[in-house]
């Protein structure tokens, strides 16, 4: 079931979409927009995947005119399958939580494939979405809020991550993710994730532990920053 809010964000979107002529097959769901819990109106981001036959500017027209908080991702046939097979991330949130508004049967049929694998590809991906969460909070300029939603995405990834790699598990929720996170870090990553709620300490050094706390968490040395910044333009 579909937040309220989130629904009438997805409406709106559908509206734009068809007013200028975009054929889609399927538009999908997912995220904390689509679960009974989590979703918070006017912070949170609403995840919405949209598969279409091609790519054209019109997608990026689109995106131009929704804005925020809609968190747009387009995507053919082709690439999501491919996706699947490898089993990257965002499948796996599809199949776990996504929400088909709008299905030609396409994403119906894609589901009954089964359930995508954790793979090498899985845990690599994740580390990746880690690295790109910091470089957005270490971004200049970057807003408090912002920066600070950053940062917990961050060590949140590097947590799935190292649940992946060690248990071939896909940990979506903060409680999924402390119910399997390996025990020695799991006392670190609670402590700094409460901090950021409190949100009561400089944001310069949350930072400066977020570098530490992501390694510790993900069991892994971090690249150097200035290779970590690089992730903002990938």
């Amino acid at each position: 079931m579909i937040n309220p809010e989130a629904e009438r964000e997805v409406n709106r979107l559908i509206n734009v979409l068809k007013e200028l002529g975009v054929k889609f097959k399927s538009l999908i769901v997912f995220g904390s927009a689509a679960r009974a819990e989590g979703f918070k109106p006017g912070v949170s981001d609403v995840d919405v995947l949209v598969v279409v036959d091609s790519i054209t500017d019109k997608l990026r027209e689109a995106e131009r005119i929704v804005g925020k908080p809609l968190e747009l991702g387009f995507i053919t046939p082709w690439q999501l399958q491919e996706l699947w097979s490898s089993g990257d991330p965002l499948v796996h949130m599809l199949w776990r939580e996504g929400v088909a508004v709008v299905d030609d049967g396409f994403f119906t049929r894609l589901k009954s494939k089964g359930k995508p694998e954790v793979t090498e590809y899985t845990v690599m991906k994740l580390r990746f979405w880690g690295l790109k969460d910091l470089a957005k909070a270490m971004k200049p300029g970057v807003d408090r809020a912002s920066g600070l939603r950053s940062l917990h995405h961050a060590i949140r990834n590097f947590a799935r991550a190292r649940i992946a790699r060690e248990k071939g598990v896909f940990a979506i929720t903060d409680l999924e993710v402390e119910e399997n996170l390996n025990p020695q870090v799991l006392p670190r990553y609670r402590d700094f994730m409460s901090r950021l709620k409190r949100n009561m300490e400089y944001y310069e050094q949350l930072i400066l532990e977020a570098l530490d706390v992501a390694e510790a968490v993900d069991g892994k040395p971090l690249p150097k920053i200035h290779e970590i910044m690089s992730c903002c333009e990938a």
